[in-house]
């Protein structure tokens, strides 16, 4: 039994979620999300969308709205959270276009439309054939446009040498731009295919509350950073992890077989002195 428990252990050491190893945190200096629920985003704000049409916010944001600020340059996180929005949405019952819509913003300045149209085309697809495409948008703007509105959704990120540190969110908006919640990522796996998911009930509730209007507090969840390169002795700490596991296993493997022998030695040797007596 004390083999069992200990194999489990090991086992549950060596597939630990990313986040438990360091990857959520609470803060990270300057970057990270201060919510400011019942605030209004800015309606003035101009914006480009993946087809280069100018739009204002005030005009694109007239329904419930799920706001996800990537930049369009990342290879890390900021793909797998869109990808795990996209195929959550299958999952919830509210209509795209009738009950909910979904801009994705770019904090990138030097992202432009003919960009945004080519990292939409992936998730429009993983949205499913039904999907509307119109009722997701992709937007960039100029630094100025970025800064206020990620300045009122609390969205604060750092510039880094190979990309930019930011954290991951949803972002829940009424048809009055109104902030009625967020929502954070449900599970996060490092190092495996498909690692992010975001809960399909969570999601649903966040659009109710935004159609109504209704200020979601929710429970604070830990905040996955996205970071533009993989933080310093990571690697060496992930190799490092699997070696040791493996190694201790076997260790393990050769225990359970070595005492399972010597009990059978001890209980013949048992036998053949009842035997003498």
């Amino acid at each position: 039994m004390l083999i069992n428990i200990i194999f489990l252990l090991m086992l549950s050491s060596i597939f630990l979620p990313g986040h438990a190893l360091g990857h959520q945190e609470e803060t990270t200096g300057d970057i990270g999300i201060v919510e400011k629920t019942g605030d209004i985003v800015p309606g003035g704000l101009t914006f480009h969308d993946e087809n280069g049409v100018a739009v204002k916010l005030a005009d694109l944001i007239n329904r419930p709205t799920i706001l996800v600020p990537v930049y369009f340059g990342c290879d890390h996180y900021c793909p797998q959270t869109l990808g795990a929005l996209a195929t959550s949405l299958s999952d919830i019952k509210f209509e795209p276009g009738k009950d909910y819509q979904l801009v994705t913003i770019s904090f990138d300045e030097n992202d432009d439309p003919a960009t945004a149209r080519r990292v939409k085309t992936n998730y429009i697809k993983a949205a499913g054939e039904n999907f509307p495409e119109g009722e997701w948008k992709f937007l960039t703007g100029d630094r100025e446009s970025i800064a206020q509105v990620t300045e009122s959704v609390g969205f604060h990120f750092r510039r880094d040498s190979h990309g930019y540190i930011h954290p991951v969110v949803l972002v829940f908006l009424s048809p009055q731009r109104k902030i009625t919640g967020y929502h954070y990522v449900s599970v996060f796996r490092y190092g495996v295919q498909s690692a992010a998911s975001f809960s399909p009930a969570d999601i649903e509730a966040g659009i109710g509350n935004a159609g109504k209007g209704t200020i979601s507090l929710g429970v604070r969840k830990s905040i996955l950073y996205c970071f533009p390169h993989q933080p310093a002795g990571q690697a060496s700490f992930f190799k490092l992890l699997g070696v040791t596991g493996g190694v201790t296993i076997f260790s393990l493997i050769f225990f359970a077989i070595y005492m399972k022998a010597t009990g059978r030695r001890l209980s013949a040797g048992n036998g053949k002195n009842n035997g003498r007596t």
